[in-house]
């Protein structure tokens, strides 16, 4: 049997099961539309994370060649983003304000336990989470770079560590 009428007899197998279970045929069709769209979002996602700043400067750019388009653009973006500006400028003037830093310095030593034991309770509800961001975190560069200087510190501090031992070893010797 040549491949060709293997190949021809695979598919007259496939036609005459999906002939008897349409249901499961389309079940699993449909499952790998789904798992296909599901992934398509993921590698969007992930492009759009990867390229923002720069989709953002293109954008900027189109944008700059029509004054009125980007005027709205920008007022939108400070619409949607609102809130969390105004949070970001009251968290500023908290953190420059002597009462407030005296204040929440206080209210922390007092709180301490329950705000270790709210964190304890996170984490424990939270662990696999938090394991899937160290992950990406240690593939990112930032946490690439991290892990080569703490290699440089610890390969430092090791011959260090070596280098005495062997004058020791040295000296009593």
């Amino acid at each position: 049997m040549t491949i060709e009428e293997r190949r021809a007899k695979n598919a007259e197998r496939m036609r005459a099961w999906r002939a008897r279970n349409p249901e499961r045929a389309n079940a699993i069709a449909a499952a790998g539309r789904r798992r296909n769209r599901a992934k398509i979002a993921a590698y969007r996602k992930i492009y759009y994370e990867k390229n923002k700043a720069t989709l953002y400067e293109k954008r900027k750019s189109y944008l700059a060649r029509n004054g009125e388009k980007l005027r709205r653009w920008k007022h939108a973006d400070y619409e949607r983003h609102s809130e969390s500006y105004k949070a970001r400028a009251h968290k500023r003037w908290r953190e420059n304000n002597e009462e407030c830093r005296a204040y929440e310095a206080k209210r922390y030593q007092r709180d301490k336990a329950i705000i270790f034991a709210r964190h304890r309770d996170y984490t424990r509800r939270n662990r696999e989470k938090i394991r899937a961001w160290q992950c990406s975190y240690r593939k990112s560069p930032r946490g690439r770079e991290v892990r080569a200087t703490s290699d440089r510190r610890c390969v430092k501090r090791a011959t260090a560590y070596k280098n005495a031992w062997a004058r020791i070893r040295r000296r009593t010797d």
